[in-house]
């Protein structure tokens, strides 16, 4: 036998490694990528993809839009055929998606007829598909395919009467719900995501596509923005993300915030694209994208420039890395670890805080977060028998894992440290990434505070209470957790903390006796639309308000829609019933001291369910304000009675003894003074649950709302005297609903008869009627109204209707928002009251209040009613103004009507320093020289409609009346003024007129535009009428533009500027109504009023430079400078109209501050021949 040498061996360790290298970098995944396929009648592009996937066994095609223009089962398709030809000769699945064209003229029927052409004649799959915005597909173990329609999201749904009504995604909010579920699904791969229009873009655009975005193709528009903002946050809150789009014309990869995008659309006519950040990639050469995506995670994307057969690589890039990460983590040995564990939630310098501070925001239970317990150990290899960790958890507080035992039944583990920073993201920043940005700073510390207004171990007493009245429930068991092997990966961002394990509420634990053994558990969006779809199903009503009157009891305000599980039990008739499982009982028993928690709940509605728990329930009204529409679906049959036994039924069967038994599930060092003060309360509301339960009740019954399902349904309204109406729904021989309202309880009834061909029928005379509203829904409904009294339909004019009663009231028109039933759509009216405070030096201090009263009803554009009252105080001239403005939606669709109306005191001023682009200033050491005291009144109705692009329109009648004060020692007095001390200026001057106004504005950001445009244009004419020796009267037109566009690719320097005046028409006029400069608005560096003229021109110019960011101790700010300058005069008669000679002119400069790009605030000082001005705006003067 020959030697075995070294070399041999080492040769065949070499070998094996590279081997295993291999195959840990396998592709199992090549997606090719193109779209706009219509605009090259050749399809060389197509024809090349095909050819190159013959070479690959693991293929797919992504074809991302604009593979025709709009379907029509009549037109020619020998385009779209000769792609589904070529595909057909593909090495793997092809998935097409539409884009904008496909979805131009008839819109979602145009994608059906589209889908299903697709699907008859080849073997892609239409994706997403059944008429749904998003659909998501395994592509690999390591990744999966997340299709998103972005057009539907674009689309005006008005203009689509059946749309969405396969899918049970109904509105917007839903879609980013969805898609923020599926990311959370498939945390761990590589998610690619497929969107017509991307996130982000470098294609070259016209100005106004770049500065206005006035449609939805353009990448600055509106509603665009909206998609891209909302989607590209959520996506920032997970990991191995890629968006793959096909709208441009061209090829693009961007890399921006960590998210990867992949554009390929360059077929046929393509579009110029820049680079802009280093690694950045573009061409406006025809070709495509493929992704390698490898079995260890490593994606690769390659872009290939086609001509005709010629395929060349252009530019190639690794986007992820692959491989999980390692982590070395020191994990102590476990026979170290001891059976419990002392430790606390939060640090005892996290709860330290000031008197002056606990003044302000109250004791809570914030000793407890600090005070160490004794918990027990837990591993989770061994707990319950071994448990895995799947994924991390899905909450918006909570930092939680997803573990499973080895039979398969998942639970939750939840760190009783709950994170601010997620809570903020979740609520308060839905279209901004700001995790990052707010991590450490004032506002996470806030809401970590704000959390201890929830007593931290609360929880564990929940369970026992709920078993003593028959509401079902998880069972949370307290464990401390140390960072060791079982965490695994997790490791990194779980352990060592004190954690809460409980049952997932979910079907594996269907065998649950807390759970009531359902057949199945189903969160509530299912329930939804089970209950709808035949009315076979309905929820447990009685034990549903049973659930509802124990938050109350307990003080649970936390119970919105995702707190809900729901279990299927069948009944003997072959109906199901779904009754509700509570989860997430963290926050009963809150207190929410403080005085300035006072001052929330007054001023700002939304607060208002921050009642601490006590024996009362001070307003049940806003106390439930999250389950509010929930109640209003699942509570519409229970009357007093039912509402009243089941809150009997809590106070017979909780009783003292129940409560100390659950309370004795606390950690012992948790018990004492405060856990007693706990059951006192407790016990006391008992006793009050009665009262509580009657004043929502009152509350709910008020507004009432009623469903049909997406079947045939007849609807039998009967009204009866002394106030009764009758309602009964009946599919077939199938009773769905049957009650009797009250007017003395019920003032409005929404009736919806959603899908199917549904009859209402109104009958009987009655008295004291209730108001009802009857909304169709889809197909062919007929309306028989005997009695027309107090009742309305409202459906689609495009549709068919039949209305047996020509007198019927009737509200026909093409509104999704109206004619889609939505649970959560009827809110509270609110009413928020905030005081004001402002600065300039004509008017000194501007104090003020604002009290704005909003209503929301079945008609809401966006409101049903708005109503503002404001009442200023100026300090340097002791005036004050009070003003009103109301708006009323939909006096015709899609326009509202408002009114409006001003008072000032007769101390108001404004300034006046004479006519002409020339007059001086000599009022340098007493402003009040050169003020106008001036009692004004005025009044207003108006017409008002505003776009879903940026546009608005208002047509406004108006009255108005003026009395000038000539007082002694001012300008206005003297002969230089050129009015003389008889003129009927120092008369009451009372004029009525009428204007029109247009515009349009755009900015892509709230605080620091790089790209925006505002257009305005009113015209309008006024007379005198208070006096016939006068012939006041005259016209104006009023213009304004201005833009922002950024000059440097970072978009830190921008370059802005505005063009406005106004011309008079005709020569009988008041100074007050003349042609003025100076101020914020026009001339910076000159006081308000100060040139005054016939007609007026001005430009404003700024160079805006953000220079950082630094974070501060409350929130993360943004800074720049601005440096200004601004020119502008004035003409009289007899003055050359086209002379711009005499220019006055300001110039100065500006610092700034931004946070979280939602406000900035903006201090500066500008020159002019008057002298300096400081300048203080919220945002930016233009």
């Amino acid at each position: 036998m020959r030697p075995f040498k070294l070399k041999n061996i080492l040769l065949g360790l070499c070998l094996l490694l590279m081997s295993l290298i291999s195959y840990g970098q396998e592709i199992e995944k090549s997606i090719f990528i193109t779209a706009n396929t219509k605009d090259d009648i050749n399809l060389n592009v197509l024809k090349d993809i095909t050819t190159l996937s013959k070479n690959n066994n693991n293929a797919t095609l992504l074809i991302l839009g604009n593979v025709t223009t709009a379907f029509k089962k009549k037109d020619d398709h020998s385009l779209l055929t000769s792609q589904l030809k070529l595909i057909q000769d593909f090495n793997g699945d092809v998935f097409v998606s539409p884009g904008h064209s496909e979805w131009d003229f008839e819109g979602h029927r145009s994608i059906q007829n589209l889908e299903d052409f697709i699907q008859k004649n080849s073997k892609a799959s239409y994706f997403p598909d059944e008429g749904c915005p998003i659909k998501v597909k395994d592509l690999s173990d390591n990744a999966v395919l997340i299709s998103l329609d972005s057009q539907w999201f674009l689309e005006n749904w008005n203009k689509h009467t059946y749309i969405n009504d396969d899918c049970e995604i109904k509105n917007r909010t839903q879609f980013f719900l969805a898609f923020e579920g599926i990311l959370k699904k498939n945390q761990g791969k590589v998610k690619i995501i497929t969107s017509h229009h991307p996130v982000f873009s470098n294609t070259k655009k016209g100005f106004i596509a770049r500065t206005g975005g006035t449609t939805t193709k353009d990448f600055q528009n509106k509603q665009n923005r909206a998609f891209r903002n909302q989607i590209l946050t959520l996506a920032r809150q997970t990991e191995e993300v890629v968006f793959v789009s096909g709208h441009d014309h061209n090829l693009q990869y961007i890399n921006k915030f960590g998210i990867p995008q992949i554009i390929s659309g360059a077929n046929g006519k393509t579009k110029k694209a820049r680079t802009i950040e280093d690694g950045d990639f573009a061409s406006s050469e025809n070709g495509f994208a493929k992704i390698d995506i490898y079995n260890n995670g490593r994606v690769i994307v390659h872009y290939y420039s086609s001509n005709r057969g010629n395929v060349q690589d252009m530019y190639s890039t690794t986007v992820f890395e692959g491989g999980k990460g390692t982590f070395n983590f020191n994990f102590k040995p476990e026979n170290s670890l001891g059976v419990t564990q002392k430790s606390s939630v939060y640090s005892v310098e996290e709860t330290t805080k000031s008197k002056f501070y606990k003044g302000l925001w109250g004791e809570h239970y914030r000793k407890f977060y600090s005070k160490e317990i004794e918990a027990p150990v837990a591993l989770l290899d061994t707990l319950k028998g071994g448990l895995t960790p799947l994924r991390r958890g899905g909450g918006h507080q909570t930092k939680s894992l997803r573990l499973e035992d080895k039979n398969g039944k998942q639970y939750v583990m939840r760190a009783l440290k709950k994170s601010a920073v997620k809570f903020l993201q979740a609520t308060a920043f839905k279209d901004k990434y700001v995790e990052e940005e707010l991590e450490n700073s004032f506002a996470d510390r806030f809401v970590l505070d704000f959390y201890t207004t929830a007593h931290p171990y609360t929880s564990l007493v929940v369970g026992d209470l709920a078993d003593a009245v028959g509401v079902f429930h998880a069972n949370p068991e307290l464990y401390y957790i140390p960072k060791h092997e079982g965490l695994k990966e997790f490791n990194e961002d779980y352990g060592d903390e004190l954690y809460l394990i409980e049952e997932r509420v979910a079907s594996n634990h269907s065998d649950l006796e807390s759970f009531g053994k359902p057949e199945k558990i189903v969160s509530t969006n299912d329930v939804l639309a089970e209950i709808h779809r035949t009315g076979k199903s309905d929820v447990d009503e009685p034990l549903y308000l049973k659930a509802r009157l124990f938050d109350m009891l307990i003080g649970d305000w936390d119970r919105h829609f995702d707190q809900w599980r729901w279990g299927l039990f069948k009944n003997a008739d072959g109906t199901k019933a779904y009754k509700p499982i509570p989860r997430d009982r963290d926050q009963a028993f809150s207190v929410f001291d403080g005085s300035l928690f006072s001052f929330l709940r007054f001023a700002i509605p939304q607060a208002r369910m921050f009642q601490s728990f006590d024996e009362n329930l001070p307003n049940p009204r806003w106390f439930n304000v999250e389950p509010y529409p929930l109640d209003l679906t699942f509570l519409n049959q229970s009357t007093w009675k039912d509402w009243e036994r089941e809150a009997k039924y809590l106070q017979d069967h909780l009783t003292d003894s129940k409560i100390e038994e659950a309370f004795e599930n606390l950690p012992e060092e948790m018990k004492g003074e405060t856990v007693e003060e706990i059951k006192a309360k407790l016990k006391g509301r008992r006793k009050n649950l009665v009262k509580i339960a009657r004043e929502y009740y009152n509350f709910v019954a008020r507004f009432e709302v009623i469903t049909g399902t997406q079947k045939k349904d007849r609807f039998e309204i009967t009204r009866m005297p002394d106030g009764d109406t009758k309602i009964e729904v009946h599919r077939k021989d199938l009773g769905i609903f049957s009650r009797v309202f009250n007017k003395k309880e019920t003032k409005e009834i929404w009736i919806y008869g959603l899908d199917g061909k549904d009859e209402f029928k109104v009958a009987g005379k009655g008295d004291q009627l209730i108001k009802i509203r009857i909304i169709g829904g889809k197909n062919n409904d007929t309306y028989d109204f005997e009695n027309i009294r107090n009742v309305k339909l409202y459906d689609y004019k495009s549709k068919e209707n039949t209305i047996v009663n020509k007198r019927s009231h009737k509200w026909l028109v093409d509104d999704y928002d109206i004619n889609t039933y939505d649970y959560t759509k009827r809110k509270h009216n609110i009413n928020r009251l905030l005081p004001t405070l402002a600065f300039n030096p004509d008017d000194g201090v501007r104090i003020g209040i604002t009290d704005t009263y909003k209503v929301f009803g079945l008609q809401g554009n966006p409101f049903s009613q708005q109503h503002t009252f404001n009442a200023s105080y100026f300090t340097s001239t002791s005036g004050f103004n009070l003003s009103y403005k109301g708006e009323f939606s939909n006096i015709f669709h899609n326009w509202n009507f408002g009114v409006e109306g001003l008072y000032t005191s007769p101390t108001f001023a404004i300034n006046f320093f004479g006519f002409g682009n020339d007059t001086p200033d000599e009022g340098d050491e007493d402003l009040d020289f050169n003020r106008v005291r001036i009692r004004q009144w005025n009044a207003a109705i108006s017409l008002n409609w505003k776009g879903r692009d940026g546009g608005y329109f208002q047509f406004k009648p108006l009255i108005e009346s003026f009395e000038v004060q000539r007082t002694a020692n001012r300008f206005i007095a003297t002969a230089a003024s050129g009015i003389d001390a008889n003129d009927n200026v120092f008369d009451r001057q009372n004029y009525v007129g009428a204007e029109v106004t247009y515009g349009f504005e755009n900015k892509n950001d709230a605080a620091f535009p790089t790209y925006g445009l505002n257009l305005g244009l009113t015209v309008g004419y006024k007379t005198d009428i208070e006096d016939e020796t006068v012939d006041n009267n005259f016209g104006y037109i009023r213009p304004v533009v201005s833009f922002e566009h950024k000059i440097n690719k970072s978009g830190s320097l921008v370059y802005a500027t505005k063009v406005g005046g106004q011309v008079l028409i005709g020569d009988d006029f008041e100074f007050y109504h003349a042609s003025q400069l100076g101020g914020n608005k026009s001339l910076r560096g000159f006081r308000n009023e100060r040139f005054t003229g016939k007609h007026s021109f001005y430009q404003n110019t700024d160079l805006r430079l953000k220079l950082g960011t630094f974070k501060s101790s409350f929130i993360p700010l943004k800074y720049g400078i601005t440096g200004g300058f601004d020119y502008g005069r004035v003409w009289l008669d007899g003055d050359d109209f086209g002379d711009l000679g005499d220019l006055n002119t300001s110039a100065g400069a500006s610092f700034w501050v931004s946070g979280l790009d939602t406000f900035a605030s903006n201090l500066g000082i500008y020159g002019s021949d008057d002298g300096l001005r400081i300048v203080f705006v919220f945002g930016f003067a233009f």
